[in-house]
């Protein structure tokens, strides 16, 4: 157990065995049982959250990352391994863990219909033990908030689905709990309540130090919102660094050059440390892109010499830029590897993050 993180898994395997029958035998009265499938959800799987860090679990469908949540929130046991919340073994001390954590389920499923957002806080903080001045405080704060102050008094049916997110978070944070966990919070939303909520989550992160656990398929907010992000495929944790860091792994360092007229790209190629070059015209006009070596200095003196045999060369340089990687780009050549030699890709920045 490492004292710097509010969340741990710690060596984590899950296997979930998947069985079915067939009818009652006739002449034995028996049923006939059978292994139809063995799934590993999670296959060695370490990983912390830090207090006040957003923490990005990425994965294709059925790759474990409703499992990992589960895990950690004490919903599911895993079938070796430990998690820790705030130092404490979810297992051995489920009911203080249980008070230290707030979920949000995709779909909105905490929220009670037929109640208005008030009625829903003050119901679900009974339920969760807190009562009388103080929860009535904490209901109009946060909805306040949030942003739903003026619709307090209105059944949720009658709200929109970002307002009924919104309120799912509410619902998460009355009792004032320091580990959040967000199933798919910005799924089926509009740019602009997407948008608000991902401001939210950052605010409550920074403002509370809460620790967060966003799962999501949308590259974009997990880019935009997340300090760190593990990518898990297969119940295989094959990634595991800082946003920036990931986004490098696969950096091509390719630039573009945009110019006033169309070059020879050929004549580039014999260029020391210049990998491929190719020609990409658009309405704005022609863009020589180059792809150079990894190695600093080589890279350096390579784009000084583009630049010198443009200028030699009578072109008109509009600009020059690097291509930037995408998380979308970065998620999928790693989940779409099938070579076995391909080896996991985690920070070195301490032991927990270190797959065996």
């Amino acid at each position: 157990m490492n004292t710097e993180y509010a969340v741990e898994l710690e060596h984590i395997n899950k296997v979930y065995h998947t069985r079915h029958f067939f009818y009652r035998d006739e002449e034995t009265g028996r049923r006939r049982w059978y292994t139809k499938k063995t799934v590993h959800a999670a296959v060695d799987v370490n990983f912390g959250i830090r207090p006040g860090e957003i923490f990005g679990l990425l994965g294709p469908n059925g790759a474990g990352k409703t499992s990992c949540v589960k895990m950690i929130s004490g919903l599911v046991r895993p079938t070796s391994g430990n998690v820790y919340v705030e130092g404490l073994h979810v297992e051995k001390k489920r009911l203080q863990v249980l008070r230290r954590i707030g979920v949000v389920l995709e779909g909105t499923r905490t929220v009670i219909w037929p109640l208005t957002p008030l009625e829903n806080l003050n119901y679900f903080g009974n339920l969760r033990g807190i009562r009388g001045k103080v929860l009535k405080e904490r209901a109009r704060q946060l909805l306040d908030f949030i942003g739903l102050k003026d619709k307090m008094n209105v059944q949720v049916r009658r709200l929109s689905r970002g307002q009924r997110q919104k309120l799912a978070i509410c619902i998460a944070l009355i009792a004032d709990p320091s580990v959040i966990l967000l199933d798919e919070p910005t799924t089926g939303l509009d740019v602009q309540s997407s948008h608000a909520i991902r401001e939210k989550i950052r605010e409550m992160t920074r403002a509370f130090n809460k620790s967060m656990l966003v799962t999501t398929h949308d590259m974009f907010v997990a880019q935009d919102l997340c300090d760190r992000i593990g990518i898990i495929d297969k119940g295989k944790l094959i990634a595991c660094k800082t946003t920036p860091e990931l986004l490098d792994v696969f950096s091509d360092k390719t630039f573009e050059f945009r110019l006033d007229r169309i070059p020879e790209p050929s004549k580039f190629l014999s260029i020391q440390g210049v990998q491929s070059v190719a020609l990409d015209e658009n309405g704005e006009g022609p863009v020589l892109v180059v792809s150079v070596e990894q190695e600093e200095t080589i890279r350096s003196a390579a784009l000084y010499e583009i630049i010198s045999l443009l200028r030699d060369d009578g072109y008109l340089l509009k600009s020059v830029s690097m291509r930037q990687q995408t998380l979308e780009n970065v998620f999928l050549r790693l989940t779409e590897s099938t070579t076995p030699s391909v080896k996991p890709i985690v920070s070195a920045e301490n032991q927990l993050e270190r797959r065996v």
